[in-house]
């Protein structure tokens, strides 16, 4: 009877032990696809980012002054490899120049931020992007007083400053978009559970310094 027992409990820890292995492998494979979707993101965002500057460097020399602006606040729109975007966001605090998609859908943050909602010259932007490492993952560590900007795609740059830092719930739509703020970016947390907002405001210009008598 002893033996049985002990055969039984060898092979219920042989088995728990399997069972813990196949975790292990599981997790082992799904940081490494992510560790993967992240490079591949990053790479992506990183070429069209560089595109986007050239296109919007020859499009603001050739734009006449005072342009319309489109539907969508900003000067138009640029299409690279089928997709619309509608200008680079440069987050210097984090390393980040990063292209923006005039619209948003999951299959479209894969490959890079989007617009949620909201336009920018009516200062309602709101910006969506995974939380990959050099996407939003790290938006978190921002501080207040962090600067950023937003260059849209007739070369007009608008400046920003960080407001607040805030985590909502994952449900949290209209918090997300109707907020006092000028222009928010927001990721989820890993695991989805909730999501960092990074609450910005447009950036005050400084007085242009008062000419000197005599040009000195």
């Amino acid at each position: 009877m002893k033996t049985d027992a002990n055969r039984r409990r060898v092979d219920i820890g042989a088995a728990l032990m399997a069972a813990g292995g196949l975790l292990v492998l599981s997790a082992i494979s799904l940081f490494l696809y992510n560790d993967m979707d992240d490079k591949r993101a990053s790479a992506s965002a990183s070429r069209v980012a560089s595109a986007l500057a050239l296109e919007i460097e020859t499009r603001a020399a050739e734009m006449a002054p005072g342009a319309a602006m489109d539907a969508d606040g900003g000067s138009g729109t640029i299409s690279i490899d089928g997709e619309t975007y509608i200008g680079v966001l440069c987050v210097p605090a984090l390393g980040l120049t990063l292209p923006v998609t005039r619209d948003w859908s999951y299959e479209k943050l894969k490959r890079s931020p989007c617009r949620y909602s909201g336009n920018i010259d009516e200062d309602t932007m709101v910006i969506a992007a995974h939380n990959y490492r050099r996407h939003f993952g790290n938006i978190r560590n921002l501080s207040r007083g962090d600067a950023l900007t937003f260059t849209d795609a007739g070369g007009k740059e608008y400046g920003y400053t960080v407001a607040e830092i805030e985590t909502l719930a994952a449900t949290g739509v209209e918090e997300m978009t109707e907020s006092v703020y000028d222009i928010t970016l927001f990721t989820c947390t890993y695991g989805g559970a909730a999501r960092v907002a990074v609450r910005c405001v447009r950036a005050v210009p400084s007085p242009a310094a008062p000419d000197t008598p005599g040009g000195e």
